[in-house]
């Protein structure tokens, strides 16, 4: 009489094979497995040093004589603030530059900040060529009037020369005429000023920044060069996002160094 096979036991029998097989398998492999855990390990460790080697701030180029101040204001108004770049400040003097007496600017297109006038809608700005203050005869080089407190001077403007003195101020219309605010002065970085700094970009690698950290290290050279108008720029820019605490923190101590 042939055997009839049984299917179901058949079946059982392979499932029994292959169980054996697979712990085989799993006894022998623990040495493997080790060591593809050691390299996950190894690779996160590495992650985690560039990552912490990433963070910490670069050394960045000074002066030989140091870190170059910024001119501040005299007198009553020392202790105005402004509301600016998600840094909320409080508003004393209207109008008033956000800016030292007479400062320096590294780009051809600088960046212009004041206060806040309350009840204000639109401001005029003028940019006179020379110092208005003590001739206020100087010529109008430029003039607009804008809805916001800050300005980058335009392209189709006209071009300002490197080296040459301006100076500005916003006024604000009231019902009988207007209220001018306070002039700042600027000079365009030119000759071997301006060299010094390209150079100092350069050494640091931040010729064309690529990430915001980048950027804030950028404006740090420019504030160790006294370069204050492009410092500005790029602190209020980044400190426009509300993550970004550093940037933030770096804003405020900015603007600090104008009233301390």
């Amino acid at each position: 009489m042939s055997r009839v096979h049984n299917p179901v036991h058949q079946s059982l029998m392979i499932s029994l094979a292959t169980l054996s097989l697979s712990l085989v398998l799993f006894v022998a492999a623990p040495a493997e497995i080790l060591g593809l855990g050691e390299g996950w390990t190894a690779a996160a460790q590495n992650t985690n040093s560039s990552q912490t080697a990433s963070r910490q701030r670069r050394p960045l180029p000074k002066p030989p004589s140091g870190p170059r101040g910024f001119e501040k204001y005299v007198g009553s108004d020392t202790s105005a603030r402004q509301i600016a770049g998600g840094a909320t400040r409080e508003t004393i003097n209207p109008r008033r530059p956000v800016a030292p007496l007479e400062g320096r600017a590294y780009d051809a297109r600088p960046f212009m900040a004041w206060e806040f006038a309350p009840g204000s809608k639109t401001y005029h700005f003028v940019l006179y060529d020379g110092d208005f203050d003590k001739d206020h005869a100087a010529s109008i080089v430029y003039q607009t009037d804008v809805m916001a407190t800050e300005l980058i001077y335009p392209k189709d403007a006209p071009r300002l020369t490197p080296g040459k003195l301006y100076s500005w101020r916003v006024s604000t219309p009231t019902p009988t005429g207007k209220e001018d605010g306070v002039v700042a002065r600027f000079v365009i970085l030119s000759g071997p000023e301006a060299a010094e700094v390209k150079q100092a970009l350069t050494m640091a690698g931040l010729s064309k920044p690529k990430t915001p950290a980048d950027r804030l290290d950028q404006a740090r050279v420019f504030e160790n060069y006294g370069v204050w108008y492009d410092a500005l720029r790029i602190a209020g820019e980044l400190a426009g996002n509300p993550n970004d605490k550093e940037a933030l923190a770096y804003y405020e101590a900015l603007l600090d160094k104008l009233e301390n």
